[in-house]
């Protein structure tokens, strides 16, 4: 009896582990992007196997484009996705070396065990890929809004609202591959997120020069301990023409595209 009753314990107990594993069922699956690479495919593991996918995400991309519908357990997941540089890969699409200018990329991602958002809705199992290539993973029921770092909007704004002074940028799609790329770096050194940060930093770049951080006012700003979102767009718009001028004048052209 004893023993049974032990036995029946024991059952009970994994049968409350196996029911506390969190399960995200008929989720659709959404991949940000915040690399500078275009990326062909992006593959999402359980431990068990089971698995999210997408394709075709271009830098600063990812918002709105839902693939479905799946089904992920657990806390721990693989990702595997492909990508390339794609502005090479434009040069090489006819010279044969396309195939190989393709790499690949293996990770993984924790992600604890998550409430649902409240909502009738369909739920969103989301990927965040970030400059750096570390991953984050959410769930939301909003399809549009999520965008964490907005490389898309910042570089509609740029072509809309500057684009006389971009140089011989000759489409709005060569200059989001080099913000992506600029991005990179501003997000490495300087952790830039907030949108209108990132339109200050970019106009900078493509505008006054690309290596304006070097100057010791700007570099000051961007690594001020406690810097808030928002507070480097506030005091770059207060600085004075003279210094934007000698900034240009000192620094390096603006708008590099070798990145």
């Amino acid at each position: 009896m004893r023993n049974g009753l032990i036995a029946a314990l024991m059952w009970l107990g994994m049968l409350a582990g196996c029911n506390s594993e969190p399960a995200y069922r008929g989720v659709g699956f959404i991949a940000y992007n915040y690399t500078p690479w275009n990326i062909q495919s992006i593959n999402v593991k359980d431990e068990q196997g089971a698995a999210a996918s997408t394709m075709q995400v271009s830098p600063g991309g990812g918002e709105g484009s839902v693939t479905c519908c799946f089904t992920l357990k657990g806390t721990e997941f693989a990702v595997e996705w492909r990508g390339v540089d794609g502005e090479l890969l434009r040069k090489h699409l006819h010279d044969g070396k396309a195939d190989s200018l393709f790499f690949d990329r293996h990770g993984a991602v924790s992600f604890p065990a998550t409430q649902i958002p409240p909502g009738d809705g369909p739920l969103y199992l989301e990927l965040h890929i970030y400059p750096d290539e570390h991953m984050e993973m959410a769930l939301s029921r909003k399809l549009l809004g999520q965008t964490r770092i907005p490389i898309v909007d910042t570089v509609d704004w740029l072509w809309r609202d500057h684009r006389a002074s971009l140089g011989d940028y000759r489409s709005n799609a060569e200059l989001l591959r080099v913000t992506a790329k600029v991005l990179k770096s501003a997000w490495t050194k300087y952790r830039i997120e907030d949108g209108q940060d990132l339109r200050q930093y970019m106009l900078l770049y493509f505008t006054v020069a690309s290596d304006f951080d070097s100057d010791a006012q700007v570099k000051a700003m961007l690594e001020r301990s406690g810097r808030a979102p928002g507070d480097f767009a506030r005091e770059v718009a207060g600085l004075p023409q003279a210094k934007l001028d000698q900034i240009r004048k000192t620094g390096a052209p603006p708008g590099d595209k070798n990145v």
